[in-house]
C-alpha cells in the first residue's frame, strides 16, 4: 500500500546583519517556501470570518493592547515611526477591515495575499509573501546604504531609502522597507506559482508562534515545499 509522501517543512531564518541586529535586538524573520496549488488557493473567507467575530466589536485601545500588536507597535517605535501614523501590519488589517466593519469588508487583493492576510489577523503574526521566482539569491535583513533605489507597491516611482533604514534585500535589490512597505518587484500576482512566506518574530511574539502561522498560511496556499 502506498500513499502520498508528506514533506517535512523547512523553516529558515534569514541572515540579519550585525548593524540591523544591534538596532532591533530580538528581531528575527522566519521563512517557509510554499507552492500555490494548481487548482487555486483555498478560500480564506472562513478564516477572515473567525477574525471578524473576534475584532469587529473591539475598541481601538483593545486592538492596540493585544500583546502581539503591542509587541509590533514597540518595534515601530524603535524604528522611529509612530505606530498610529504607520501602524504595524496586523493592526492596520484589523482597523481597516475588521474593527467596526460589517462582515466581508476585509481587504481583497488576490487569493494568495488574501489568504496570508487572513492568517495574519487570526494569529496576530506579521506575515508577508514574495514571489520566490522573482528573487535573486538569499533574502537578508540589513540596513540601507543610502544609494539603492526602491519602488514600493502603489508608488509612482522609485525612491532611495535613507542610509541606516532597515530593509529586506536579496542579492540584486532592496525588496522591502522592513516592517513598513513591500516593493513591486517580488509582488505576488495571478501568475505566481511559488512563494516565500515570511513571519516576523519580535520580543513578545515567539518563533514557534511564527512557525505555526507560516504552516497555516502554506496550507491555504497549497502546501509547504
Amino acid at each position: 500500500m502506498t500513499g502520498a509522501v508528506r514533506r517535512t517543512p523547512t523553516f529558515r531564518k534569514i541572515d540579519v546583519s550585525p548593524e540591523a541586529r544591534a538596532l532591533m535586538p530580538g528581531v528575527q524573520v522566519l521563512t517557509l517556501e510554499a507552492d500555490i496549488a494548481p487548482g487555486g488557493v483555498a478560500a480564506a473567507d472562513s478564516v477572515w470570518a473567525e477574525a471578524h467575530a473576534r475584532w469587529t466589536g473591539a475598541s481601538r485601545s483593545e486592538v492596540r493592547s493585544a500583546p502581539a500588536v503591542a509587541a509590533y507597535r514597540e518595534l515601530s517605535r524603535r524604528l522611529g515611526s509612530h505606530p498610529d501614523k504607520q501602524p504595524p501590519s496586523v493592526q492596520a488589517l484589523i482597523d481597516r477591515g475588521l474593527r467596526g466593519k460589517p462582515a466581508g469588508s476585509w481587504p481583497r487583493i488576490n487569493p494568495a495575499v488574501d489568504a496570508v492576510n487572513a492568517v495574519a489577523v487570526r494569529t496576530l503574526v506579521a506575515l508577508g509573501l514574495f514571489d520566490r521566482d522573482q528573487l535573486t539569491g538569499e533574502v537578508r535583513l540589513r540596513l540601507a546604504d543610502g544609494t539603492e533605489e526602491f519602488t514600493a507597491l502603489g508608488a509612482d516611482g522609485p525612491v532611495v531609502p535613507e542610509a541606516g533604514r532597515p530593509v529586506l534585500a536579496d542579492d540584486a535589490r532592496v525588496l522591502s522597507l522592513f516592517a513598513h512597505r513591500d516593493g513591486v518587484h517580488q509582488a505576488v500576482t495571478a501568475g505566481t506559482r511559488r512563494v516565500l512566506l515570511l513571519a516576523c518574530a519580535v520580543p513578545g511574539v515567539e518563533e514557534d508562534t511564527c512557525r505555526d502561522a507560516l504552516l497555516e498560511a502554506a496550507a491555504l496556499l497549497g502546501g509547504p515545499v
